[in-house]
Formats: C-alpha cells, sequence, structure tokens
C-alpha cells in the first residue's frame, strides 16, 4: 500500500470509481477509502437541455414539490473526493450499517453496541464524517434531507456521556426525502357486521345507525428516493363504484368528499337481494343451531320478527345453547336444551326443553311446555314439569311443574303441581292427587318489592321524625326561655312609643330576629306534621297490602278428593292456613273473624 498515492477525482459513483483505482494500481478495493472534499447538487426536467445547479441545500427554494415527485424529474450530484488507503481512525472505532425502508426514502444508521465512541473533542464531526462516507458507498445523496443529522449525533453523545458505553442496538435517523403517499383503494365498511359483538347470524339496527361505508378511491404521491431515484405510485384499485344500490325507503344515505355513508330509517336488519340494500323487519329460517347459523341477537329495541319452520320432525328448531333475541319469535318447532330466548311475543307451536330459558315482556304462547319461562301472560296447552312466572297464565292441561302469578287458570290439573298466585287460582277439573294451590303474595316479584319499599319508607321516615323531633323540642324548649326578654322588649317599646319617642334600634332587630325564630319553629312544626301524615298514608297503603290474602280466592268448579292442599300465607306474618278439602267446594277464600284468619267455602 505504501506504492498507492492519493488521487483527487470528480465522481458521481464513488464506489465505482474507487474500484476503478484499485484495479488501474493493483490493489484490493478493501484496501482504498476516501474523504469528501466537495460535492454539487444539479437538477432538471427531462425535457430541459442543461442541468441546473442547486445553490442551497433546500431544493425547494429553486423548485417545487410536484416538480419533485414526477417522474420528469431528474436529480444528481457530482463529488470531488481524494482516494486514499484505507486506515484505522486513532481514536473512533464506529461499527454501523446504513438502513433503508422499501422504497429508500428514509434513512438510519444501526450502531453496534460494540463501537467505541469516545468522548473526545471533535467526535462529533468524525461521527458525522463516518456516516456521509457510508452513504456515499451505498449511493445516497447527501446534503439534502439530512437536515437532522447533527441533532441526532448530539443525541447519541449525549447519551453516551449519562449512560455510559452502548449497550444494545443504536438506531440512529438520518433522514427521510419524499416519501411515497400510497393510493387508498376504494371500499365497502360493513359498520352493522363490525358493531356485531356477539357474531349473530343477524345484525339489528336500529333508525339512524350508520350500517355501511363506501370510501372513495383516492390517489397517492409519487415520491422521491434517498438515492436521488424517481418512486412511481399505482393508480387506486376501483372495484364497488356501483356495488351499493339502496331501497330509499329504509336506508338513506350522505356524501363527502371522504365517502358515501349509509343509514337506516327503520329498524330491523340489514338485507341485500337482487342487489339492493334494504332494512327487512322478518326473517324466516328452517332452523337455528350454533354450527349453522348461531345465535340472533338483534335485541327488542328493533322491530325484528323471526320465522323458524323446521321441516324435519325430529330436529330441534332452536338447538342447543342457541340464544335468540328479537321483537317478536314464531317456533313451529322444538326448543333445544340450554337455549336462551328473549322476546316481546313469542309463539312455539312444539315444546321446550327443561333446560330452557324464555323471558317475554309481552306474551308467550307454547303448546308443550317443560322449561322455565318468564312472560307479562302466559297462554300453555300443555305444561309438563315446567315452571312459569307471569302476571296472568292460562294452561289447558297442567302436569307436575310450578307456575307463580297475579292471576293462574287451569282448565284440567293432573297430579304434583305447585301453583302460587297473588290473587286468584281457578281450576275447572282437578284429576290426580299431591297438588299445592298457594296464595302467597310474597311470591310474586312485583307486590314482594313494593312492600320492601314501603317498609323501608316507613323506616327511614319514622328515623328521621324521630331525629327531627328531638331537635323541634331542643329548639322549643330555647325560645319559651326567651320568652320572658320578648315581653320585656315589647313592654319598653310601647313605653317608648306613648312618650312619642323612637324606640331603640337593638330592641326592634332583636324582635325580627324573635319573630323569625318563632316563624321557624311554626315551620318545623309544620314540617313534622306533614312527615307524620306521610308516614300514616304508606302505612295505611302498607296495611292494605298486608290484607292481600284476604282478598285473593281459590276455585275449582269441580269436587276434591281430600289430596289436594289449598294455603293462604298472610303477607305480615308469614303464617300458612292450610286446608284439604273433601267436597265440592267452587270459593274457598280467607277471612277474618275479630283478630283470627279463617277459612270461608262456598259452594
Amino acid at each position: 500500500m505504501s506504492s498507492f498515492v492519493p488521487i483527487t477525482v470528480v465522481s458521481e459513483n464513488i464506489q465505482q470509481d474507487i474500484k476503478k483505482a484499485a484495479i488501474a494500481h493493483r490493489v484490493p478495493v478493501e484496501s482504498l477509502d476516501f474523504d469528501l472534499l466537495s460535492f454539487e447538487t444539479y437538477f432538471k426536467e427531462t425535457t430541459d437541455d442543461e442541468w441546473q445547479q442547486l445553490s442551497e441545500s433546500n431544493l425547494l427554494s429553486q423548485t417545487t414539490e410536484i416538480e419533485v415527485r414526477s417522474p420528469h424529474f431528474m436529480l444528481r450530484q457530482e463529488y470531488q473526493i481524494r482516494i486514499r488507503p484505507q486506515k484505522p481512525h486513532p481514536y473512533l472505532d464506529l461499527r454501523f450499517t446504513i438502513a433503508t425502508d422499501k422504497t429508500k426514502s428514509k434513512v438510519i444508521a444501526i450502531i453496534d453496541p460494540a463501537s467505541k465512541i469516545p468522548l473526545k473533542k471533535g467526535v462529533h464531526e468524525w461521527i458525522e464524517e463516518a456516516i456521509v462516507r457510508k452513504m456515499l458507498r451505498h449511493g445516497l445523496l447527501i446534503g439534502l434531507y439530512d437536515q437532522d443529522l447533527d441533532r441526532e449525533i448530539n443525541r447519541l453523545i449525549i447519551k453516551i456521556q449519562k449512560e455510559g458505553p452502548l449497550n444494545f442496538l443504536y438506531r440512529l435517523p438520518i433522514g427521510e426525502f419524499f416519501i411515497p403517499i400510497p393510493p387508498i383503494n376504494d371500499k365497502i365498511i360493513l359498520h352493522y357486521k363490525e358493531a356485531n359483538k356477539n357474531n349473530s347470524l343477524i345484525e339489528g339496527v336500529s333508525p339512524g345507525d350508520l350500517i355501511i361505508e363506501y370510501i372513495f378511491p383516492k390517489y397517492g404521491r409519487d415520491g422521491r428516493a434517498c438515492s436521488g431515484e424517481h418512486i412511481a405510485v399505482p393508480d387506486p384499485i376501483v372495484k364497488y363504484a356501483n356495488y351499493i344500490v339502496i331501497d330509499p325507503e329504509t336506508v338513506r344515505s350522505e356524501e363527502d368528499e371522504e365517502s358515501i355513508r349509509f343509514f337506516a330509517t327503520v329498524s330491523g336488519f340489514v338485507e341485500r337481494k337482487n342487489g339492493i340494500i334494504f332494512i327487512s323487519q322478518e326473517l324466516q329460517i328452517e332452523s337455528a343451531s350454533l354450527k349453522k347459523t348461531g345465535s340472533i341477537e338483534t335485541g327488542l329495541d328493533k322491530d325484528v320478527s323471526l320465522k323458524i319452520n323446521k321441516k324435519v320432525a325430529n330436529e330441534d328448531s332452536v338447538g342447543m345453547g342457541v340464544n335468540i333475541d328479537v321483537l317478536k319469535l314464531d317456533v313451529s318447532g322444538t326448543v333445544g336444551s340450554h337455549s336462551k330466548i328473549q322476546a316481546c311475543e313469542v309463539n312455539i307451536g312444539a315444546q321446550t326443553h327443561k333446560k330452557s330459558q324464555i323471558n317475554v315482556s309481552e306474551n308467550a304462547n307454547i303448546h308443550l311446555h317443560r322449561g322455565n319461562l318468564k312472560a307479562k301472560e302466559a297462554n300453555i296447552t300443555i305444561l309438563e314439569a315446567g315452571k312459569v312466572e307471569a302476571d296472568v297464565i292460562r294452561i289447558q292441561k297442567m302436569v307436575g311443574g310450578e307456575v307463580i302469578a297475579r292471576e293462574v287458570h287451569i282448565d284440567t290439573l293432573y297430579s304434583n303441581a305447585r301453583v302460587i298466585a297473588l290473587e286468584s287460582i281457578t281450576i275447572q277439573n282437578i284429576e290426580g292427587d299431591g297438588n299445592n294451590l298457594i296464595i302467597d303474595p310474597h311470591a310474586i316479584e312485583s307486590y314482594h318489592d313494593q312492600i320492601t319499599d314501603l317498609e323501608i319508607s316507613i323506616r327511614d321516615k319514622t328515623s328521621r321524625l324521630q331525629i327531627e323531633s328531638k331537635e323541634f323540642i331542643a329548639k322549643k324548649l330555647s325560645f319559651k326561655d326567651k320568652n320572658s326578654r320578648i315581653k320585656e322588649i315589647q313592654e319598653r317599646v310601647l313605653i317608648k312609643q306613648k312618650r312619642g319617642e323612637l324606640p331603640l334600634k337593638a330592641d326592634l332587630v332583636r324582635l325580627q330576629q324573635y319573630k323569625i325564630e318563632g316563624e321557624s319553629l311554626q315551620d318545623f312544626s309544620e314540617k313534622l306534621k306533614s312527615l307524620e301524615e306521610d308516614i300514616q298514608l304508606i302505612q295505611e297503603k302498607l296495611e292494605s297490602l298486608y290484607e292481600a290474602d284476604l282478598h285473593a280466592v281459590v276455585t275449582h268448579f269441580g269436587t276434591y278428593n281430600g289430596h289436594t292442599r289449598i294455603t293462604f300465607i298472610d303477607p305480615k306474618t308469614r303464617q300458612e292456613y292450610g286446608i284439604s278439602p273433601t267436597k265440592n267446594v267452587t270459593h274457598i277464600r280467607l277471612k277474618k273473624d275479630d283478630d283470627e284468619k279463617k277459612f270461608q267455602m262456598d259452594t
């Protein structure tokens, strides 16, 4: 290497010129390095004849961003370099690589923690020189996008000063040129599906819900790589421009620069038929199962009716574990185990499994019920060991099971049933044994809650009355002690007035204070009286509710055989009054005779 004499050249491709020098001097290319002496930047449009020299580092000072991003723009640099033998730096051992993103529009230096970076004067310039040399070897432009390089090198040095030598790879940002902006392809966003968190077969929507959005295609912008090369960006892909056609009766649209948004105008679920998107309110399917359809949950606030018409008789219409939540449900077949149904109205043409759960806010009509049902009004053809809670229950045939309602009507009662009511139980015919007919107001949730609320209210108001009564007595006694003082002041004021003199201002002020205090006591007294009246009214209402058992009746239009137990439960004391009739008794009531309650039986 001692035979290689440094040479100065003007280069547009430094790595290539170093190779040429190595070949010419018959030395390994790895043994040569270079120093950058100066450089110039030139640019032009492809239609221009001559290159223009950039007079400062900001390219946009002599051109525009639109021109730089154009494929017709050309950019190059010339470097004056001094090629010399490779030799290690006496202090700095910077081990690093230059990395770019896919488009080469961003550049960073990745510094190995094995590097030796001394905290000496001039280290900043040494690091910068090493980075610039490697950038040039990689064919990258300099001086155009690396304005923050000084700041990033300072950050590295400060980090080493504070924390010591590097322990991990350090990513030092060098800069970014004109990053390409990718195009936006048109697309459709199905918002109504994204809002469906339960993976339901249908997605219920309400008026005003955003259901679908068409995103307009947008052109991107070409870029310019840190090597000076143009980066082409493709045109956007347009697939769905004419895909969405809506039914204006159920869907409306809004448009801006970004997209067209489609909103539901009625409640229901989104459906697409014959290329038209509309909001439907009735769905018909053959069956619902976890495997085929999943759960169907639109909610009671969506006007969705579901009809399930099962054609195969030995399979469930609503399969095991399926959840259904719609406004109205019609099922021609059976409801399977562990299924959960919630609706405003339900009609089931076959049977329900004993481990099914059905909640209906209005009317439920079921042929054969074995599961658990809560409804406002329940109409059941056959109840077989199932449970029903409702306001009014009507059953044609009941075999076992339990019902709880304000009113219960049964055509034929067989064996081992438990019938609980608040007001009335009416049975046309009893053909079995071991039945229990119970009047128990507390078993009715609404009655129990009403009683509980009134009892709590009485306790709270009575406690407040006691506290405020004590306060009133204390204030009243205090005011009583001031009566003699009030009389003295009144007499003094009267004497002054008789003499034609003005009363003392202090006396008048004190009398006014006593007057206000007296009026306050009067208001306090009226408040206590009002509170006492409130407690009395609540107590009267509570006592009226406590007499619910006295207003209830059990009606049977046949003959009791002694194997049906009739029980009335006192709502206040929870005392039970039971009887097992053995004759033809049409109406059984509980009446109060003095302080005792006794059965009254009408034939």
